[in-house]
């Protein structure tokens, strides 16, 4: 057949009325299994491409879902959003992966932008620890999910795991092991998250009997690796130097390893490293990276069947799913023996 194959053409050659055709695009009616067959073997016939702007003009969510996240470049939320994809695509859905940058102005442009396309549906780990401004989506009954939630007052199902326990984890590993004087290094975006981390390992220091002094913290000013290693030059200029790292992800863990051996010291015997994540990398680096683990493919997936939940019925009680993090304990930690002797 001819390009700039119209609805109608397809129609005729299915044996369809115009308006039969429109309800099996659009999702309107319910139509017979033998008309969806006819209609089918038209539209591979045809190679007719449906006008999804046509469905978002008049209203309806589109097949399609948005995830937003802090920081894409981070493999953590990219393993997030391959299992929400695997998701998906078996409902016939299009994933849209948006940077906030842990930019809440940001944030807001991408709610309204999705908004405005009629998404099916959007995944969100917000940029800061204020409850992310959803109204725009809410006024449309858009399902919602939120990625890590402690802290907030939520109108959605949420999924998360449970940070405060991830640095309680990583810094009684680092106490186990004789540190005294740790720093934990943060940075930009996710902030939620970051200070959930920060809160469990001051809580394992108290726990240990510990004085709270011992932990001191410095952000990264970016999200470049230049700006995650200026974090090492921070470590070496310190005095007392501190024995151990606690890295907010494996990103800036990596990022200061990687510098610390440049400029001639060794991990782990001048200091050891800790990450927050478990990304590939951490495994693979020259230094193994001691890290905490989260399922970041289990996670994306719970998210997006919490999502058509909630899409297949709007009056399902919402729910919020946690995961538990687990240490993974490798070769960037050991004592302070051989520095502090």
């Amino acid at each position: 057949m001819a390009k700039n194959v119209t609805i109608k053409d397809v129609a005729v050659l299915a044996g369809v009325s115009l308006g039969t055709m429109s309800n099996y695009i659009n999702g309107t009616k319910t139509v017979s299994a033998e008309t969806r067959a006819r209609i089918d073997r038209a539209i591979e016939d045809t190679r007719f491409v449906p006008n999804r702007a046509v469905r978002t003009l008049r209203g309806n969510r589109t097949h399609t879902l948005g995830l937003l996240v802090p920081d894409a470049a981070n493999p953590y939320f990219t393993e997030i959003a391959r299992g929400v994809e695997d998701v998906a695509r078996s409902r016939g859905y299009v994933l849209v992966y948006c940077d906030t940058a842990g930019d809440p102005v940001r944030q807001g442009v991408y709610v309204r932008n999705l908004a405005e396309m009629r998404v099916g549906g959007l995944i969100i780990a917000s940029a800061t620890a204020e409850p992310p401004d959803l109204g725009d989506l809410e006024s449309l009954g858009t399902p919602i999910v939120v990625l890590g939630h402690e802290g907030m007052a939520l109108n959605s199902s949420s999924v998360s795991v449970d940070q405060h326990q991830g640095g309680f984890l990583a810094m009684k590993h680092l106490l186990d092991l004789g540190h005294k004087r740790v720093l934990f290094a943060g940075g930009p975006g996710g902030d939620l998250v970051m200070k959930a981390r920060f809160e469990g390992a001051t809580l394992a220091i108290k726990a240990a009997g510990e004085d709270p002094e011992m932990l001191h913290r410095a952000d990264a000013s970016g999200r470049t690796v230049r700006e995650r290693s200026e974090l090492a030059d921070i470590i070496m200029a310190m005095q007392p130097r501190p024995t151990a790292v606690l890295c907010g992800n494996d990103m800036i863990a990596i990022a200061i390893v990687n510098k610390l051996i440049r400029d001639g010291w060794s991990v782990p015997d001048d200091i050891a490293i800790v990450g927050y994540d478990d990304i590939d990398d951490a495994q693979l680096a020259v230094i193994p990276l001691t890290t905490i683990r989260q399922p970041a493919h289990e996670i994306g997936e719970s998210a997006a069947r919490l999502l058509f939940e909630t899409a297949d019925d709007p009056t399902r009680p919402q729910r919020q799913v946690s995961f538990t993090p687990e240490l993974v304990v490798r070769g960037s930690t050991m004592p302070p023996l051989r520095r502090e002797s």
